[in-house]
C-alpha cells in the first residue's frame, strides 16, 4: 500500500471520528444550558467540529477519493450507544467533559500523525488543513482542562443543595 492510500485510509478515519463526535456535542451543549459560557464555548466547538469534517472530505476529494459513508455511519451509531449510559448518571456534565476531554486529546493524536504524513508524502495543502484542525483540538483540549475543575466543584454544589433539601 502507497503512502498516499494509508494516508487516504486515515483522513477516512478522521471524517468518521469529526462527523461522529458532531451528536455527541449537541447533546453536551445541551446539558451545559445553565451554564451559558460553557454551553456557548461548546455550541462554538460544533461550528468547528463540522468545519473540520468539511475540511477532511475536501482533502479526500481533493486526493481522488471519499469518505465512507458507512464508516461514518457506524461511528455515528457507536458514538450514540456510548452516550446511552452518561444520559443516565445525574454528574452528566462533569462525565461530558472528562469524555470530551479525552476525545480531544484523542483527535490531537491524530492530527499530529496525519500533519507527519502529510510532509512525509509532500502535500503542504493537507499539512495546512492539519495544523488548523490541530490548532482547534489543543485550543479546546485546553479550555476544557479548565473548566473540568469548575464543572465539578458545580455539579458537587448542585448535589449538596439537592441533599439539603430532600
Amino acid at each position: 500500500m502507497s503512502h498516499q492510500a494509508t494516508v487516504i485510509g486515515w483522513l477516512k478515519d478522521a471524517y468518521a471520528l469529526e462527523t461522529s463526535l458532531i451528536p455527541a456535542l449537541k447533546k453536551h451543549a445541551h446539558d451545559l444550558e445553565q451554564l451559558p459560557a460553557a454551553h456557548s464555548r461548546i455550541e462554538q466547538h460544533i461550528a468547528e467540529t463540522e468545519r473540520h469534517a468539511d475540511l477532511v472530505k475536501a482533502c479526500l476529494e481533493r486526493l481522488g477519493d471519499d469518505p465512507s459513508l458507512l464508516k461514518a455511519g457506524m461511528a455515528n451509531l457507536s458514538g450514540m450507544a456510548k452516550e446511552v449510559p452518561m444520559a443516565l448518571a445525574a454528574d452528566t456534565i462533569v462525565k461530558n467533559a472528562l469524555s470530551d476531554y479525552a476525545s480531544e486529546q484523542f483527535e490531537i493524536a491524530c492530527y499530529t500523525s496525519l500533519l507527519a504524513s502529510a510532509q512525509i508524502i509532500g502535500d503542504q495543502q493537507l499539512a495546512s488543513a492539519c495544523q488548523e484542525i490541530l490548532a482547534d483540538e489543543q485550543a479546546m483540549a485546553q479550555w476544557l482542562a479548565e473548566q473540568i475543575p469548575m464543572l465539578t466543584q458545580h455539579y458537587l454544589e448542585q448535589e449538596h443543595a439537592r441533599s439539603l433539601g430532600a
